[in-house]
């Protein structure tokens, strides 16, 4: 025999159930045999799933067993008064339960930093002028320009006339450079 081809039963040609599925045609052989093929077709072959086929067919399924009513007591396995006792501790500690994770939200706070730190009876004290000031012209009084020329690694000012009032002369081409005077030569001021 070629492989890939198989000798066909010709009993069971009859149907189209085991056409050319030769491992379940020699398990079925024997029982091909002695039982009429239109029979066999409609009720399947007797013997493969038991061979107590005179019996009657038992009804319990794994699941009716497994999922069975649930049986009720018809006697009372426990008294009124511990019943009634049992009831009324389960309702008061679930209520204590149920408050201590359910408390009510605090408050909200919505008090700003300006209400909290600055309040309404500050009075301003308005003071004279010792001096004229200019807005425009004058420069404002700050810790860089109190402490200039004190501090570590600053660089060299140039002048109050100058652009930021800095000394780019370090980063500045010497075709730009040229006619300038000198960093050192600058008058700090």
């Amino acid at each position: 025999m070629a492989e890939g081809t198989h000798n066909l039963n010709t009993k069971t040609m009859t149907g189209k159930t085991l056409v050319k599925n030769w491992v379940e045609e020699r398990a079925v052989a024997e029982y091909d045999n002695d039982n009429d093929m239109k029979k066999v077709l409609r009720s399947g072959h007797k013997g493969l799933l038991t061979t107590a086929c005179d019996q009657p067919v038992v009804q319990a399924t794994t699941t009716k067993d497994s999922f069975t009513d649930r049986k009720v007591a018809t006697v009372r396995q426990i008294g009124r008064k511990s019943e009634a006792e049992q009831r009324e501790l389960y309702e008061r500690f679930s209520k204590e339960v149920y408050e201590d994770f359910n408390r009510p939200p605090t408050p909200p706070d919505y008090t700003t930093s300006f209400k909290a730190h600055y309040h309404k009876e500050f009075t301003p004290i308005e003071r004279e002028e010792t001096q004229p000031h200019s807005v425009y012209g004058e420069e404002p009084i700050t810790f860089w320009t109190t402490n200039r020329g004190n501090l570590h690694g600053e660089s060299q000012s140039v002048g109050p006339k100058s652009t930021f009032r800095k000394n780019v002369a370090f980063s500045t081409p010497v075709t730009d450079y040229m006619n300038q005077t000198l960093p050192h030569k600058i008058q700090n001021w």
